[in-house]
Protein backbone atom coordinates (compact mmCIF):
# COMPACT_ATOMS: atom_id res chain seq x y z
CA UNK A 1 0.00 0.00 0.00
CA UNK A 2 2.85 2.36 0.85
CA UNK A 3 4.56 1.78 -2.52
CA UNK A 4 1.25 2.35 -4.30
CA UNK A 5 0.75 5.70 -2.57
CA UNK A 6 4.32 6.75 -3.36
CA UNK A 7 3.91 5.93 -7.07
CA UNK A 8 0.59 7.76 -7.24
CA UNK A 9 2.17 10.78 -5.58
CA UNK A 10 5.10 10.76 -8.01
CA UNK A 11 2.93 10.66 -11.12
CA UNK A 12 0.46 13.24 -9.84
CA UNK A 13 3.31 15.48 -8.69
CA UNK A 14 4.96 15.29 -12.11
CA UNK A 15 1.67 16.14 -13.79
CA UNK A 16 0.97 19.04 -11.45
CA UNK A 17 4.55 20.19 -11.89
CA UNK A 18 3.92 20.59 -15.61
CA UNK A 19 0.90 22.76 -14.77
CA UNK A 20 2.77 24.83 -12.21
CA UNK A 21 5.70 25.40 -14.56
CA UNK A 22 3.24 26.79 -17.08
CA UNK A 23 1.69 29.00 -14.43
CA UNK A 24 5.04 30.40 -13.34
CA UNK A 25 5.97 31.13 -16.96
CA UNK A 26 2.33 31.79 -17.78
CA UNK A 27 2.94 33.91 -20.86
CA UNK A 28 5.66 32.82 -23.26
CA UNK A 29 6.74 35.24 -25.96
CA UNK A 30 8.96 34.31 -28.84
CA UNK A 31 10.72 36.70 -31.16
CA UNK A 32 10.26 35.75 -34.79
CA UNK A 33 10.96 37.32 -38.15
CA UNK A 34 11.43 41.06 -38.21
CA UNK A 35 10.66 41.56 -34.53
CA UNK A 36 7.21 39.95 -34.68
CA UNK A 37 6.23 38.20 -31.46
CA UNK A 38 4.20 35.08 -30.80
CA UNK A 39 2.23 35.16 -27.55
CA UNK A 40 1.15 31.95 -25.84
CA UNK A 41 -0.23 31.33 -22.36
CA UNK A 42 -0.36 28.10 -20.37
CA UNK A 43 -4.09 27.90 -21.02
CA UNK A 44 -3.48 27.88 -24.79
CA UNK A 45 -1.49 24.67 -24.31
CA UNK A 46 -3.96 22.85 -22.04
CA UNK A 47 -6.82 20.69 -23.34
CA UNK A 48 -9.70 18.87 -21.69
CA UNK A 49 -11.13 16.09 -23.84
CA UNK A 50 -13.72 13.35 -24.09
CA UNK A 51 -13.78 10.61 -26.69
CA UNK A 52 -15.19 7.30 -27.89
CA UNK A 53 -13.10 4.30 -28.89
CA UNK A 54 -14.48 1.22 -30.64
CA UNK A 55 -13.55 -2.14 -29.07
CA UNK A 56 -14.24 -5.77 -29.93
CA UNK A 57 -14.99 -9.03 -28.12
CA UNK A 58 -14.41 -12.35 -29.92
CA UNK A 59 -15.64 -15.76 -28.76
CA UNK A 60 -14.33 -19.01 -30.28
CA UNK A 61 -15.75 -22.48 -29.63
CA UNK A 62 -14.32 -25.70 -31.06
CA UNK A 63 -15.69 -29.10 -30.04
CA UNK A 64 -16.08 -32.72 -31.14
CA UNK A 65 -19.27 -34.72 -30.51
CA UNK A 66 -19.46 -38.52 -30.86
CA UNK A 67 -21.60 -40.32 -33.39
CA UNK A 68 -24.46 -41.82 -31.36
CA UNK A 69 -24.03 -45.17 -33.13
CA UNK A 70 -20.47 -45.45 -31.86
CA UNK A 71 -19.48 -46.73 -28.44
CA UNK A 72 -17.14 -45.12 -25.98
CA UNK A 73 -14.50 -47.71 -26.89
CA UNK A 74 -13.99 -46.44 -30.45
CA UNK A 75 -14.36 -42.70 -29.97
CA UNK A 76 -10.94 -41.72 -31.25
CA UNK A 77 -10.19 -38.13 -32.18
CA UNK A 78 -10.48 -38.82 -35.92
CA UNK A 79 -13.91 -40.51 -35.71
CA UNK A 80 -15.73 -37.68 -33.92
CA UNK A 81 -17.82 -35.00 -35.58
CA UNK A 82 -16.08 -31.63 -35.34
CA UNK A 83 -17.79 -28.28 -34.98
CA UNK A 84 -16.48 -24.75 -34.57
CA UNK A 85 -18.02 -21.31 -34.38
CA UNK A 86 -16.92 -17.73 -33.87
CA UNK A 87 -18.90 -14.64 -32.97
CA UNK A 88 -17.81 -11.06 -32.51
CA UNK A 89 -19.35 -8.09 -30.70
CA UNK A 90 -18.42 -4.42 -30.93
CA UNK A 91 -18.94 -1.68 -28.37
CA UNK A 92 -17.78 1.89 -27.71
CA UNK A 93 -15.73 2.85 -24.64
CA UNK A 94 -15.84 6.42 -23.35
CA UNK A 95 -12.53 8.17 -22.66
CA UNK A 96 -11.84 11.48 -20.93
CA UNK A 97 -8.58 13.27 -20.25
CA UNK A 98 -6.71 16.48 -19.50
CA UNK A 99 -3.38 17.19 -21.21
CA UNK A 100 -0.91 20.05 -21.13
CA UNK A 101 2.49 21.03 -22.56
CA UNK A 102 4.50 23.78 -20.89
CA UNK A 103 7.93 25.20 -21.79
CA UNK A 104 10.24 25.50 -18.81
CA UNK A 105 11.42 28.98 -19.78
CA UNK A 106 11.31 31.58 -22.55
CA UNK A 107 12.78 30.11 -25.70
CA UNK A 108 14.29 31.26 -28.98
CA UNK A 109 15.86 28.59 -31.20
CA UNK A 110 15.45 25.75 -28.73
CA UNK A 111 12.97 24.74 -26.06
CA UNK A 112 12.86 22.39 -23.09
CA UNK A 113 9.33 21.47 -22.07
CA UNK A 114 7.31 19.21 -19.80
CA UNK A 115 4.14 17.43 -20.86
CA UNK A 116 1.54 15.76 -18.65
CA UNK A 117 -1.66 13.86 -19.23
CA UNK A 118 -4.27 12.24 -16.99
CA UNK A 119 -6.69 9.74 -18.57
CA UNK A 120 -9.86 8.83 -16.71
CA UNK A 121 -10.38 5.67 -18.76
CA UNK A 122 -7.13 5.19 -20.62
CA UNK A 123 -4.93 2.44 -21.98
CA UNK A 124 -5.98 -0.92 -23.39
CA UNK A 125 -6.03 -4.40 -21.88
CA UNK A 126 -6.27 -7.37 -24.26
CA UNK A 127 -7.62 -10.26 -22.18
CA UNK A 128 -7.66 -13.87 -23.39
CA UNK A 129 -9.39 -16.55 -21.30
CA UNK A 130 -9.50 -20.15 -22.52
CA UNK A 131 -10.68 -23.56 -21.35
CA UNK A 132 -10.05 -27.18 -22.29
CA UNK A 133 -12.72 -29.74 -21.42
CA UNK A 134 -12.53 -33.49 -21.98
CA UNK A 135 -10.42 -36.56 -21.37
CA UNK A 136 -6.72 -36.57 -20.69
CA UNK A 137 -4.66 -35.64 -23.75
CA UNK A 138 -1.33 -37.25 -22.90
CA UNK A 139 -1.55 -39.67 -25.84
CA UNK A 140 -2.77 -37.02 -28.23
CA UNK A 141 0.19 -34.69 -27.93
CA UNK A 142 2.10 -36.65 -30.56
CA UNK A 143 -0.17 -35.43 -33.38
CA UNK A 144 -0.39 -31.92 -31.95
CA UNK A 145 -4.14 -32.14 -31.40
CA UNK A 146 -4.77 -34.31 -28.41
CA UNK A 147 -8.01 -36.10 -27.55
CA UNK A 148 -9.83 -32.92 -26.63
CA UNK A 149 -13.60 -32.83 -26.85
CA UNK A 150 -14.42 -29.22 -26.11
CA UNK A 151 -12.38 -26.02 -25.97
CA UNK A 152 -13.07 -22.33 -26.29
CA UNK A 153 -11.54 -18.90 -26.07
CA UNK A 154 -12.72 -15.34 -25.42
CA UNK A 155 -10.62 -12.33 -26.46
CA UNK A 156 -11.78 -9.01 -25.04
CA UNK A 157 -10.47 -5.43 -25.22
CA UNK A 158 -11.00 -3.14 -22.24
CA UNK A 159 -9.47 -0.04 -20.64
CA UNK A 160 -6.98 0.21 -17.75
CA UNK A 161 -8.81 2.87 -15.76
CA UNK A 162 -6.94 5.96 -14.58
CA UNK A 163 -3.57 6.38 -16.33
CA UNK A 164 -1.11 9.18 -15.58
CA UNK A 165 1.66 10.31 -17.93
CA UNK A 166 4.57 12.69 -17.36
CA UNK A 167 7.46 13.50 -19.70
CA UNK A 168 10.15 15.95 -20.65
CA UNK A 169 11.26 16.93 -24.15
CA UNK A 170 13.65 19.09 -26.14
CA UNK A 171 13.13 20.77 -29.52
CA UNK A 172 15.56 22.81 -31.61
CA UNK A 173 14.88 24.88 -34.71
CA UNK A 174 17.18 24.89 -37.73
CA UNK A 175 19.11 28.03 -38.67
CA UNK A 176 16.43 29.39 -41.01
CA UNK A 177 13.57 27.88 -39.00
CA UNK A 178 12.33 25.64 -41.82
CA UNK A 179 12.70 22.51 -39.66
CA UNK A 180 13.18 21.32 -36.10
CA UNK A 181 14.26 18.13 -34.38
CA UNK A 182 13.05 16.91 -31.02
CA UNK A 183 13.61 14.19 -28.45
CA UNK A 184 11.55 13.16 -25.44
CA UNK A 185 11.18 10.61 -22.65
CA UNK A 186 7.95 9.67 -20.84
CA UNK A 187 6.70 7.58 -17.94
CA UNK A 188 3.18 6.06 -17.80
CA UNK A 189 1.43 4.59 -14.77
CA UNK A 190 -1.93 2.77 -14.55
CA UNK A 191 -3.22 3.23 -11.01
CA UNK A 192 -5.73 0.38 -10.74
CA UNK A 193 -3.39 -2.52 -11.55
CA UNK A 194 -0.10 -0.68 -10.84
CA UNK A 195 1.25 -1.11 -14.37
CA UNK A 196 4.09 1.13 -15.55
CA UNK A 197 5.92 1.88 -18.78
CA UNK A 198 8.67 4.14 -20.13
CA UNK A 199 9.23 5.45 -23.64
CA UNK A 200 11.71 7.43 -25.72
CA UNK A 201 10.78 9.35 -28.85
CA UNK A 202 12.19 11.39 -31.73
CA UNK A 203 10.48 14.06 -33.86
CA UNK A 204 11.40 15.73 -37.13
CA UNK A 205 9.40 18.60 -38.60
CA UNK A 206 10.19 19.97 -42.07
CA UNK A 207 7.81 22.49 -43.62
CA UNK A 208 4.30 21.08 -43.39
CA UNK A 209 5.47 17.51 -42.68
CA UNK A 210 6.03 15.82 -39.32
CA UNK A 211 7.53 12.39 -38.64
CA UNK A 212 7.68 10.96 -35.12
CA UNK A 213 8.88 7.63 -33.70
CA UNK A 214 8.30 6.28 -30.19
CA UNK A 215 9.76 3.15 -28.58
CA UNK A 216 8.01 1.70 -25.50
CA UNK A 217 9.22 -0.65 -22.78
CA UNK A 218 6.94 -2.20 -20.16
CA UNK A 219 8.11 -2.33 -16.56
CA UNK A 220 5.37 -4.57 -15.12
CA UNK A 221 4.70 -8.31 -15.33
CA UNK A 222 2.58 -10.61 -13.17
CA UNK A 223 2.59 -14.42 -13.24
CA UNK A 224 0.31 -16.94 -11.54
CA UNK A 225 0.28 -20.74 -11.34
CA UNK A 226 0.17 -23.49 -12.02
CA UNK A 227 -2.01 -24.77 -9.19
CA UNK A 228 -4.57 -27.58 -8.84
CA UNK A 229 -8.11 -27.55 -7.46
CA UNK A 230 -10.34 -30.62 -7.42
CA UNK A 231 -13.66 -29.75 -9.04
CA UNK A 232 -16.80 -31.93 -8.72
CA UNK A 233 -18.12 -33.12 -12.07
CA UNK A 234 -21.48 -31.50 -11.37
CA UNK A 235 -19.74 -28.11 -11.62
CA UNK A 236 -18.11 -28.85 -14.98
CA UNK A 237 -20.00 -27.55 -18.05
CA UNK A 238 -21.60 -30.40 -20.06
CA UNK A 239 -19.82 -33.00 -17.93
CA UNK A 240 -22.26 -35.72 -19.01
CA UNK A 241 -21.04 -35.32 -22.61
CA UNK A 242 -17.33 -34.88 -21.94
CA UNK A 243 -16.55 -37.06 -18.93
CA UNK A 244 -17.10 -40.64 -17.80
CA UNK A 245 -17.91 -40.70 -14.09
CA UNK A 246 -16.41 -44.19 -13.76
CA UNK A 247 -13.04 -43.16 -15.18
CA UNK A 248 -12.85 -39.83 -13.38
CA UNK A 249 -11.47 -39.44 -9.84
CA UNK A 250 -14.22 -39.81 -7.22
CA UNK A 251 -13.69 -36.28 -5.95
CA UNK A 252 -13.92 -34.76 -9.44
CA UNK A 253 -11.43 -33.57 -12.04
CA UNK A 254 -8.56 -31.19 -11.55
CA UNK A 255 -9.29 -27.58 -12.43
CA UNK A 256 -5.87 -26.27 -13.35
CA UNK A 257 -4.88 -22.88 -14.69
CA UNK A 258 -1.72 -24.15 -16.36
CA UNK A 259 -0.14 -20.72 -16.40
CA UNK A 260 -1.56 -17.23 -16.34
CA UNK A 261 0.16 -13.92 -16.82
CA UNK A 262 -0.35 -10.25 -17.58
CA UNK A 263 2.30 -7.78 -18.64
CA UNK A 264 2.80 -4.39 -20.28
CA UNK A 265 3.76 -4.81 -23.93
CA UNK A 266 6.95 -3.53 -25.52
CA UNK A 267 6.59 -1.95 -28.94
CA UNK A 268 6.96 1.06 -31.18
CA UNK A 269 4.93 3.38 -33.37
CA UNK A 270 5.72 5.56 -36.39
CA UNK A 271 3.51 8.51 -37.29
CA UNK A 272 3.41 10.84 -40.30
CA UNK A 273 1.39 14.06 -40.06
CA UNK A 274 0.61 16.48 -42.89
CA UNK A 275 -0.49 20.09 -42.42
CA UNK A 276 -1.95 22.27 -45.16
CA UNK A 277 -0.68 25.72 -46.11
CA UNK A 278 -4.06 27.41 -46.61
CA UNK A 279 -5.93 25.25 -44.09
CA UNK A 280 -3.73 25.35 -41.00
CA UNK A 281 -6.74 24.39 -38.91
CA UNK A 282 -6.59 20.90 -40.45
CA UNK A 283 -4.02 18.12 -40.25
CA UNK A 284 -4.17 14.48 -41.36
CA UNK A 285 -2.05 11.58 -40.21
CA UNK A 286 -1.28 7.89 -40.62
CA UNK A 287 0.26 5.80 -37.85
CA UNK A 288 1.65 2.29 -37.78
CA UNK A 289 2.33 0.35 -34.58
CA UNK A 290 3.76 -2.97 -33.47
CA UNK A 291 3.44 -4.60 -30.03
CA UNK A 292 5.42 -7.69 -29.09
CA UNK A 293 3.38 -10.27 -27.17
CA UNK A 294 4.71 -13.24 -25.26
CA UNK A 295 5.89 -15.92 -27.68
CA UNK A 296 4.54 -19.44 -26.95
CA UNK A 297 8.05 -20.83 -26.60
CA UNK A 298 8.78 -18.53 -23.66
CA UNK A 299 6.11 -19.95 -21.35
CA UNK A 300 7.56 -22.07 -18.54
CA UNK A 301 4.49 -24.34 -18.50
CA UNK A 302 2.92 -26.20 -21.40
CA UNK A 303 -0.25 -24.44 -22.56
CA UNK A 304 -2.29 -26.79 -24.72
CA UNK A 305 -4.48 -24.17 -26.33
CA UNK A 306 -2.09 -21.32 -26.81
CA UNK A 307 -1.31 -21.96 -30.48
CA UNK A 308 -4.79 -21.87 -31.99
CA UNK A 309 -5.63 -18.16 -31.82
CA UNK A 310 -2.44 -16.98 -30.13
CA UNK A 311 -0.48 -14.23 -31.85
CA UNK A 312 3.16 -13.30 -31.39
CA UNK A 313 2.56 -9.62 -32.13
CA UNK A 314 -0.22 -7.07 -32.36
CA UNK A 315 0.25 -4.68 -35.26
CA UNK A 316 -1.91 -2.35 -37.29
CA UNK A 317 -2.61 1.09 -38.73
CA UNK A 318 -4.54 4.21 -37.75
CA UNK A 319 -5.67 6.86 -40.22
CA UNK A 320 -7.25 10.08 -39.02
CA UNK A 321 -7.49 13.85 -39.04
CA UNK A 322 -7.55 16.64 -36.48
CA UNK A 323 -9.61 19.79 -37.04
CA UNK A 324 -9.68 23.01 -35.02
CA UNK A 325 -13.33 23.89 -35.47
CA UNK A 326 -13.15 27.03 -33.31
CA UNK A 327 -10.30 28.55 -31.25
CA UNK A 328 -11.60 26.53 -28.29
CA UNK A 329 -12.98 23.32 -29.86
CA UNK A 330 -11.01 20.72 -31.83
CA UNK A 331 -11.97 17.25 -33.07
CA UNK A 332 -9.72 14.23 -33.69
CA UNK A 333 -11.34 11.31 -35.54
CA UNK A 334 -10.29 8.30 -37.55
CA UNK A 335 -10.29 4.52 -37.87
CA UNK A 336 -7.90 1.79 -36.76
CA UNK A 337 -7.32 -1.80 -37.88
CA UNK A 338 -5.12 -4.43 -36.23
CA UNK A 339 -4.38 -8.07 -36.95
CA UNK A 340 -6.62 -9.20 -34.05
CA UNK A 341 -9.69 -7.02 -34.58
CA UNK A 342 -11.98 -5.53 -37.19
CA UNK A 343 -11.96 -1.87 -38.23
CA UNK A 344 -12.59 0.27 -35.14
CA UNK A 345 -13.59 3.96 -35.28
CA UNK A 346 -12.58 6.56 -32.70
CA UNK A 347 -13.33 10.23 -32.06
CA UNK A 348 -12.22 12.78 -29.45
CA UNK A 349 -13.48 16.29 -28.80
CA UNK A 350 -11.06 18.65 -27.03
CA UNK A 351 -11.72 21.97 -25.32
CA UNK A 352 -8.72 24.32 -25.12
CA UNK A 353 -8.74 26.43 -21.96
CA UNK A 354 -7.14 29.28 -23.88
CA UNK A 355 -7.32 29.70 -27.65
CA UNK A 356 -5.87 27.95 -30.66
CA UNK A 357 -4.32 30.30 -33.19
CA UNK A 358 -5.68 28.44 -36.22
CA UNK A 359 -9.38 27.55 -36.52
CA UNK A 360 -12.02 27.11 -39.22
CA UNK A 361 -14.39 29.48 -37.42
CA UNK A 362 -12.87 32.53 -35.73
CA UNK A 363 -9.20 31.74 -36.34
CA UNK A 364 -6.45 32.04 -38.93
CA UNK A 365 -6.44 29.74 -41.97
CA UNK A 366 -2.88 30.43 -43.09
CA UNK A 367 0.38 31.82 -41.72
CA UNK A 368 2.56 34.46 -43.37
CA UNK A 369 4.55 35.72 -40.39
CA UNK A 370 6.40 32.66 -39.08
CA UNK A 371 7.52 29.35 -40.56
CA UNK A 372 5.45 26.24 -40.03
CA UNK A 373 8.03 24.48 -37.80
CA UNK A 374 8.18 27.47 -35.41
CA UNK A 375 4.40 27.60 -35.21
CA UNK A 376 4.40 23.89 -34.23
CA UNK A 377 6.91 24.18 -31.38
CA UNK A 378 4.07 24.06 -28.84
CA UNK A 379 2.36 21.01 -30.38
CA UNK A 380 1.97 18.11 -27.97
CA UNK A 381 3.97 14.91 -28.44
CA UNK A 382 1.78 12.17 -29.95
CA UNK A 383 2.08 8.78 -28.27
CA UNK A 384 0.24 5.44 -28.16
CA UNK A 385 -1.78 4.34 -25.14
CA UNK A 386 -0.33 1.78 -22.75
CA UNK A 387 -1.22 -1.75 -23.86
CA UNK A 388 -1.41 -4.75 -21.51
CA UNK A 389 -1.80 -8.43 -22.42
CA UNK A 390 -3.57 -10.87 -20.08
CA UNK A 391 -3.80 -14.66 -20.60
CA UNK A 392 -5.42 -17.36 -18.47
CA UNK A 393 -6.15 -21.00 -19.25
CA UNK A 394 -8.57 -23.26 -17.40
CA UNK A 395 -7.90 -26.99 -17.63
CA UNK A 396 -11.01 -29.19 -17.16
CA UNK A 397 -9.52 -32.44 -18.45
CA UNK A 398 -9.64 -35.76 -16.59
CA UNK A 399 -6.30 -36.18 -14.88
CA UNK A 400 -4.62 -39.53 -14.18
CA UNK A 401 -5.52 -41.18 -10.86
CA UNK A 402 -5.02 -44.50 -9.13
CA UNK A 403 -8.42 -46.21 -9.07
CA UNK A 404 -7.20 -49.64 -7.93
Amino acid sequence: MKDKLILKALVCSAFMCSLSVGTMAADVSTDVKGGDTEQSSWMDRTDIGIGLQGTQKDSYHDYAMPNKQMTDNNLSYDTRFHYSNHNSKQKMNAKYFIETLQPIKKYDKSMVFVQGRLDGNGGEKVSTTTYWNGTDSDFGRMDGQGTYIDKGEVVEHDTLGVVGTAGVGYRRLSTHEHAYVGANVFYDYAFKDKFSRVSAGLEYVAGLNTISVNVYHGLSEKKVGPYDINTPLRQVPRAIDFHDSLSSPPNGIRRTPRYSYEHVLDGFDIRYTRDYKNARWLSSYVEGYHWKTKAPGKHPEEMYYIDQHKWQSIHGLKVGAKMNVTPHISVDLGIGKSNISSVEPYVSVMYTLGKSKYAYFGGKHSENVMTSPRSKMFDKVKRSDMKVEYYWEQDLRDGPWDHL
